[in-house]
């Protein structure tokens, strides 16, 4: 949220989960979320060993020339 409450909001943020809403805490929610970059750095760093961020798009028709 880029606001201090809703009503001067534009841009609100949702933080949606299956787990039961009386486990649910702010600590909760800061502890999950934190968990997240790690899977976003494994994720980058995997593209990386396996060569994904270097993968090209050729169209069909290419291929057939090829």
């Amino acid at each position: 949220m880029n606001a201090p409450t809703f009503v001067n909001a534009d841009n609100i943020d949702y933080f949606i989960t299956n787990v039961d809403s009386s486990s649910v805490t702010a600590q909760w929610i800061v502890d999950t979320y934190s968990n997240r970059n790690w899977v976003e750095v494994f994720y980058r760093e995997a593209k990386g060993w396996l060569g994904l961020k270097e993968y090209q798009v050729i169209p069909l028709l290419s291929l057939s020339e090829i």
